[in-house]
């Protein structure tokens, strides 16, 4: 009886096979083709520490710095109401899937129950990002050009919007799952496919997209399985085996499944932009499957699925047990349903109030001279001439000036970055099915590339609906990982362009959008730093704000605890910083009004009130989410409460 080769069983086991001096070659071939690993190892921890140690001088600067009222409310209210005994979901409107709130609360304990004591947790989870950000860039490139990937996927990402946002943990357990998966790749240990899903996992614990990074992590398993199936079956060419019939139409069927999956989850949306930044990335990843699918397997049917099984089950199992963990206490209190509906129904529920929409297809044509630049600096031999890098200098430095005087050069620069995510996955796509001998290109190469590129495409769906200029940064260092693997695959690898294209956008976010904090207006022009003072209320802690918001806040939690003379409040629309920083507790389920039905909130309202007969409460005039009160509400309240003062957007209202 024929054996199958020794290499394929390699190919296939799930536990390694290779000899110590297999394993240092396969690791310095992950590593960068063609450059020595004893090199590498010296100069790597030297890079690592500078990075590190920049990257968080440059976040904590900015920490302590500016607020969204309402988002650094939520969070902090959410986890307050934690603490008190309440359960996500079952007692209170929770906007996330719920594991943030509990890290949230643990971050009270350990530091105090204050907002800054959220971003001392969010700057212990991005110290500890940035190193695992690195090793997955060394994974393409020198310590060096790593390195400089890393501080720019750093300046598009936290620094930029410092608040304790679920999207940065969701950015977060990516990478740390990407890494995972590039260690699978270099030792064939199942843990690191379990510890990959126990990232998925934690991922979709704190914000229902994680669940992205899931499906990238299986659309790469897809992937990885053909590469395993085209090595096996050129092994196995000479045996006479009946080829695959039930895998191809089944990896088929998952492609078609996934294009169909993102084209009902932007239906209501679905214009040209949408289409372009949403379902093209995908469709993409699912024409490379198709394509490779084409050539005749010799691989038989159960052996694939036995392969892709090896994969998936590890994973999904890491996936699911934190997941499980999570729901115990739903459970046991039969609020499963409250569960589901919380992170399955009602957010379908609240697209109608929180969409925004991507740039014009007319706007992103300013990724053309980027892509353009790029493609020149991989295709010309005269891309690496002096010439030509002083000429990219001049053109980079115009630039930069002119985006801090002319809104339409900032507006162009900032959307030539936070459109390139479908043309960056496109060009990587063609480089995995096309690349020739002038690409660094094996199996290994390929599967490792695939995967930043799937996990780029899915995980930046973060931005639906609401395609604001900060959602594009949640994403933004997986797009940095993505060029790099692109560009330092080419043989010989372009230096000079990428590295002043890198340098330019890192200037740009640094010096021009990080210190204004004009979220509204990332993508509108240049704001100036603006003079930050201490709020002066202790549940604040450390934060920073502008001082004019400072004041407006000091008078009017002074008065609502003076006015509170029964220790109750109602604070609306969409005023979780009051109840938090005034230590007083929300009679409501809502933390946005909005997520609630805009035809009862009269009813609604005054329901709350009568329940806990409050003495005085606010009403915010301009809430940034949900609609301002109807205006036989606002009678009632003038009715009820008679006494009233305007603080800033506020209107403070309580009993004579």
């Amino acid at each position: 009886m024929q054996t199958i080769p020794e290499q394929v069983l390699e190919t296939l086991a799930p536990e390694p096979r290779t000899t110590p001096g297999a394993r240092l070659a396969l690791t310095s071939e992950v590593g960068a083709p063609g450059r020595s690993l004893n090199s590498f190892s010296r100069r790597s921890p030297v890079v690592l520490l500078v990075v590190s140690t920049l990257s968080l001088v440059w976040l904590g600067i900015f920490l302590p710095r500016n607020w969204v009222p309402h988002d650094d409310g939520m969070l902090a209210q959410s986890a307050e109401r934690v603490l008190q005994g309440q359960l996500p979901h079952r007692d209170f409107d929770e906007v996330y899937t719920g594991g943030l709130t509990y890290l949230h609360a643990a971050a009270f304990k350990l530091f105090g129950t204050n907002l800054f004591s959220l971003r001392l947790m969010l700057f212990i989870f991005f110290a500890l990002w940035v190193p695992v950000l690195y090793y997955c860039a060394s994974r393409f490139a020198s310590p060096l050009a790593a390195g400089l990937a890393t501080l720019l996927g750093v300046a598009w990402s936290v620094p930029v919007y410092p608040a304790a946002m679920p999207s940065w943990y969701c950015l977060f357990f990516a990478t740390f799952g990407i890494a995972a998966l590039f260690r699978h790749l270099e030792t064939r240990a199942p843990v690191w496919l379990f510890l990959a899903g126990l990232c998925g996992g934690f991922s979709f614990l704190v914000k229902s997209p994680g669940l992205y990074f899931i499906g990238a992590a299986l659309v790469y398993f897809l992937f990885r399985e053909q590469s395993q199936a085209r090595m096996a079956g050129e092994a196995e060419a000479s045996l006479s085996r009946p080829p695959a019939r039930f895998y191809p139409l089944f990896l088929r069927l998952s492609v078609l499944a996934i294009v169909t999956g993102l084209t009902v989850l932007i239906r209501r949306l679905a214009n040209l932009p949408e289409l372009y930044n949403f379902v093209l990335p995908g469709l993409t990843l699912g024409l490379v499957l198709f394509a490779r699918e084409s050539r005749r397997s010799l691989y038989a049917d159960a052996a694939r699925f036995r392969n892709l099984l090896r994969l998936a089950v590890p994973f999904l199992a890491g996936a699911m047990a934190p997941v499980a963990l999570f729901l115990i206490p739903y459970a046991v209190s039969h609020s499963l349903g409250s569960f589901f509906d919380g992170i399955f129904v009602v957010p379908f529920m609240r697209i109608r109030m929180a969409e925004f929409l991507p740039p014009s297809m007319t706007a992103q044509v300013a990724v053309l001279p980027i892509v353009g630049l790029l493609a020149f600096a991989c295709y010309s031999k005269r891309a690496e001439s002096p010439l030509v890098a002083v000429a990219a200098l001049m053109g980079f430095a115009a630039v930069f000036v002119a985006s801090a005087y002319l809104a339409l050069v900032y507006c162009l620069a900032w959307v030539s970055a936070a459109t390139v995510i479908p043309a960056t996955v496109v060009a990587g796509a063609l480089v995995v099915l096309h690349g020739g001998a002038r690409w660094k290109l094996n199996e290994l190469r390929r599967q490792q590339m695939f995967l930043v590129l799937s996990a780029t495409a899915l995980c930046s769906l973060i931005q639906f609906p609401y395609s604001s200029p900060t959602y594009f940064c949640y994403a933004s260092p997986l797009v940095a990982l993505a060029a790099l693997a692109i560009l330092s695959t080419r043989n010989p690898s372009p230096r000079l362009l990428p590295a002043l294209t890198a340098g330019f956008y890192m200037a740009f976010i640094m010096f021009l959008v990080t210190p204004g904090f004009g979220l509204d207006g990332l993508a509108r022009g240049y704001l100036p730093a603006q003079p930050t003072e201490a709020f002066g209320i202790p549940r604040a802690g450390a934060l920073r704000i502008r001082p004019a918001e400072a004041e407006t806040y000091r008078r009017v939690i002074s008065l609502v605890e003076q006015k509170a003379t029964n220790g109750a409040v109602y604070a609306g629309p969409d005023c979780p910083e009051v109840y938090f920083l005034a230590g007083l507790r929300n009679p409501t389920r809502m933390v946005f009004d909005g997520f609630e039905d805009y035809a009862h909130e009269t009813s609604r309202v005054l329901s709350a009130i009568d329940a806990t007969n409050p003495s005085v409460v606010v009403i915010n005039r301009l809430p940034a989410v949900s609609t301002p009160f109807p205006g036989d509400l606002r009678q009632t309240l003038a009715a009820r409460f008679p006494e009233m003062v305007y603080i800033g957007k506020f209107e403070v209202r309580w009993r004579p």
